[in-house]
């Protein structure tokens, strides 16, 4: 058994487990910068209940994207949070997805299925969540039902499933505030640093500091990367058309201090009833809703790759190459490094026609 799977099992026979050692990449800061305004008192919500938040959504979503990319963060403890204007639209899910199926498998299936799950997350395994999403066709739907996860919606395969940032955001608050050692919290802060299908899971939300915990999705093409992360006090969530990097990038310029701050700054307004002004996004965005990437198993079960846990983020950056580099504000990057370092955005069409590629 992996040592990821074996720590996660552990938790589900109802061991203690600590957080894991936050990453030690130097990049941004931002995700720690949160703890010092967090209040004494968490905030905590019903079961289902789909509000993050009391203040309108409007004060939240004034960061930068355009229509390719998504992203949400909620702050444990004050309860505030950031986003792009368009976190509620549903985009593809990915393996995103198999956090759900495996929260309804640790609920509600067998013994054997449950251990099979917890390593679904960890090692992202496609036959896995196949094998399962077949066992448990409702698992998806009825999972998004008891957390509130309105954009959230089963396909006929667990690959054609979609999903929002918020959504994701919303479930993994749920699940810290229930038990913040869930067993799902645990595998994904156990996660293989290479995936079953081959590919590095090291990027987008998991390189900010003090994440214990991450899990991945990616395209087959890898055209569509998202992941989600969380740490102590934090839950962050973010997707992108484009590469790993592009993700990464897309991260790093949004998740920052001063973006923290200014987060801060509006949410404490509405909470004084102050009027706070909404910010345009910069891009429409295209409903993501018609968007659907089907996903595939590529491994039989037999030809599972297993590899031991390593906690070194370093390992195996030749796969991708790491191009990411030291996060500044958004406002402080000249036009021009911003055209260097993004890729043209897919066209609606473009996104349309991804009904014929298979994903991870």
């Amino acid at each position: 058994m992996k040592v990821g799977t074996a720590l996660a099992a552990f938790s589900l026979a109802g061991g203690l487990l600590c957080a894991c050692t936050p990453s030690q990449q130097h990049d941004s800061k931002a995700a720690s910068a949160s703890a010092s305004n967090a209040s004494a008192s968490d905030l905590r919500h019903e079961l289902g209940e789909p509000a993050l938040s009391d203040v309108p959504d409007d004060v939240s979503q004034f960061l930068a994207g355009n229509e390719d990319q998504q992203l949400s963060y909620y702050r444990i403890g004050d309860g505030m949070r950031m986003a792009t204007a368009n976190e509620h639209e549903p985009r593809p899910a990915l393996s995103l997805i198999k956090l759900y199926i495996a929260t309804y498998v640790l609920e509600k299936g067998s013994f054997e299925d449950k251990y099979e799950a917890l390593d679904m997350i960890a090692s992202s395994s496609d036959a896995s969540a196949e094998d399962l999403f077949e066992k448990y066709p409702n698992s998806i739907d009825s999972v998004a039902k008891e957390y509130g996860l309105q954009a959230t919606k089963a396909g006929d395969q667990w690959g054609t499933s979609v999903t929002s940032m918020y959504d994701v955001v919303r479930f993994v608050v749920q699940l810290k505030e229930d038990n913040p050692t869930h067993p799902v919290l645990v595998a994904m802060a156990h996660a293989d640093p290479i995936s079953e299908d081959g590919y590095e899971q090291d990027y987008g939300t998991a390189k900010l500091q003090n994440v214990v915990g991450t899990k991945w999705g990616w395209s087959n093409d890898k055209t569509l990367h998202s992941s989600v992360s969380f740490g102590k006090n934090f839950v962050v969530a973010a997707t992108t058309y484009g590469s790993a990097d592009d993700l990464t990038d897309f991260v790093k310029d949004e998740v920052t201090g001063s973006n923290l701050r200014k987060g801060t700054d509006r949410y404490q307004k509405a909470l004084n009833g102050e009027s706070v002004a909404p910010v345009s996004p910069s891009k429409p965005s295209t409903p993501a809703s018609k968007t659907t990437i089907t996903v595939t198993s590529t491994l039989p079960k037999s030809e599972k790759k297993g590899s031991d846990k390593d906690q070194s983020k370093d390992g195996d950056k030749a796969k991708r190459g790491d191009k990411s580099k030291e996060p500044t504000d958004a406002g402080k990057k000249s036009a021009e490094k911003k055209k260097d370092k993004k890729k043209e955005p897919t066209s609606s069409a473009q996104s349309e026609s991804a009904t014929s590629k298979r994903s991870e």
